[in-house]
């Protein structure tokens, strides 16, 4: 147990970071996609959003847009770029894990341990990297502060 907390304490690398968001990423799209388009009986969403009934059309555009969320990572990854400071991503991370346990609720259940049940244990990992805010990498964590030198 407390090699656990030891290990807990430490910061991941940004290479460690990078390599877990794009995998955290790719595994939600490929299941999605996966569940909504390629299986035999596919998933469906529930026809109901904020209260109010969508229509079919809706209802495929709004799949399309939750396999697609994936896309940011993969940018961030692929350009190396920081979007705004520390705080604001934490923030970020959290309004993504609140998504995923929004989707995983909006998913109709099925009969079989599924994608629902994915989704819904992956809202931990960005509620947890919230929490402990160490999953930022170290060129966005000096993102928008000013450094100065103070000589003596």
């Amino acid at each position: 147990m407390l090699w656990f907390i030891k290990f807990l304490q430490k910061r991941p690398s940004d290479k460690t970071i990078i390599i877990g968001r794009i995998l955290f990423w790719l595994i939600y799209m490929s299941a999605m996609y996966y569940n909504f388009f390629i299986q035999e009986n596919p998933n469906t969403l529930e026809n109901v959003f904020f209260w109010q009934e969508v229509s079919e059309n809706t209802l495929t555009y709004i799949t399309y847009f939750i396999i697609a969320i994936w896309i940011v990572p993969v940018i961030m990854w692929a350009t190396n770029i920081c979007v705004a400071k520390k705080s604001i991503m934490r923030i970020v991370q959290i309004i993504f894990g609140i998504s995923l346990f929004y989707i995983s609720s909006k998913i109709v259940e099925g009969p079989n341990l599924d994608v629902d049940s994915l989704v819904f244990f992956m809202w931990l990992l960005p509620f947890f990297a919230w929490i402990t805010g160490k999953c930022i990498t170290s060129k966005c964590m000096k993102f928008g502060e000013k450094v100065t030198k103070i000589r003596v």
